[in-house]
């Protein structure tokens, strides 16, 4: 009898106390998944805000070296700098420069460069950064080709100081200062740069 009463006080969970664990185990699991999920998505929202200011700084560093390295030359009107909305109401910079690349397929030492923020032919409803290159003496043959800078740029804006006055369109000679924003797309999101070169006086009468 006595062996038979030790046997009954051996039994196991009841259901109320695998329910309890479960639901425990149910919430932990949860959780985890929770914070691991969040992880994730700061991580990849990180990524992408990384890449947004990378493209940007890469058009900063770009477009600032050819600014700082303006030349005109009241003589020769080829030599340019311009900026502000054209005739198809686009934003553009126009400027000759000596700090010319091989993309320009000259070798002169100074170019014409030209950038633009365009209708995207290629991904209708997005804007695209457009730059061209080319010498600014000889193989007027050379054909000019557009190059897409960065795609994902929603609005490019310019200003232009002199005389201790901004203005957002300059047709003729070099400003002491450009200012240049740009608008891009980050995580569905448009996050602003703003950042302004000043312009060393290379103009040659």
């Amino acid at each position: 009898m006595m062996e038979q009463d030790a046997k009954s006080d051996q039994t196991g969970f009841t259901l109320i106390e695998v329910m309890v664990a479960v639901t425990i185990l149910s919430l932990l699991l949860f959780t985890i998944y929770g914070v691991f999920s969040s992880v994730s998505t700061t991580k990849q929202r990180l990524e992408a805000d990384g890449e947004g200011y990378h493209q940007a700084r890469v058009i900063f560093d770009r477009m600032g070296r050819e600014i700082r390295s303006a030349y005109t030359n009241r003589q020769n009107p080829d030599t340019i700098f311009s900026g502000g909305i054209n005739e198809d109401g686009n934003p553009f910079l126009t400027l000759s420069t000596t700090a010319w690349t091989p993309q320009g397929g000259g070798g002169t030492g100074i170019s014409l460069v030209h950038y633009e923020l365009r209708d995207d032919t290629e991904f209708p409803g997005q804007k695209v950064l457009i730059r061209n290159e080319s010498p600014l003496f000889g193989k007027e043959d050379l054909e000019i080709r557009d190059y897409r800078l960065a795609v994902g740029i929603e609005a490019m804006t310019l200003a232009f100081y002199t005389d201790g006055q901004w203005t957002d369109q300059w047709l003729e000679g070099l400003p002491e200062m450009v200012q240049v924003g740009l608008a891009a797309k980050v995580n569905g999101r448009e996050v602003p740069f703003v950042t302004t070169f000043e312009v060393p006086f290379l103009s040659s009468e």
